[in-house]
């Protein structure tokens, strides 16, 4: 599966936070907008990189649960963690995502997308919304998307299970490795790096 299509399909769901309405409408409701000004703005795929990183700046990375996902991605780290290393590792997640999607958005070229939600719980804070992406040459890819309800009332995603691999557990678990090898600090800086 086409790494690239997953994350473009979590900058969609990322985008979803209105807190009135179940994660299945939110998508329907604003799938078809932000694939239209994504195709736009990328129509002969010759988007530079920078005005990629600006559309998810300026419209997506407001409503993707960054805090959530950083805490998860620390796991046993989250020990002992001082507030100033705590705001350093979430704002390193949060450019380390907004460069990671501003590059799934460089392959979007205006596939066939179609969703379902998985029942769930009426009450449950968690959520799955399951995506089945259509290729005009290939099998078609299907992906979960995972959202969390915030204290707030908000849809937010959080995690993606492609191909039946958490991205979330994959990236934690190297996170958490690298973590122990050279330490927060130089993992921070490392996410920061990425351009």
């Amino acid at each position: 599966m086409n790494k690239l299509i997953a994350g473009l399909f979590l900058l969609l769901f990322s985008s979803l936070t209105l807190a009135s309405k179940p994660p299945l409408e939110l998508i329907h409701e604003v799938g078809d907008s932000l694939f239209s000004d994504i195709k736009a703005v990328n129509q002969d795929g010759n988007a530079s990189p920078l005005e990629m990183r600006q559309i998810v700046k300026a419209h997506l990375m407001s409503h993707i649960d960054i805090r959530f996902v950083s805490y998860k991605l620390l796991g046993k780290h989250i020990k002992g963690l001082t507030k100033p290393q705590a705001l350093a590792f979430i704002s390193a997640v949060e450019h380390y995502l907004e460069v990671s999607y501003a590059s799934a958005l460089m392959q979007y070229k205006g596939q066939q997308v179609t969703f379902e939600a998985l029942p769930t719980d009426s009450k449950s804070k968690y959520a799955t919304v399951k995506a089945v992406v259509r290729q005009p040459s290939g099998p078609d890819i299907d992906i979960h998307f995972k959202f969390r309800k915030s204290s707030k009332g908000e849809w937010r995603v959080y995690d993606l299970v492609a191909e039946g691999i958490s991205l979330l557990s994959a990236k934690q678990k190297e996170i958490s490795v690298r973590i122990s090898e050279v330490g927060l600090a130089q993992v921070t800086a490392e996410l920061n790096a990425k351009s």
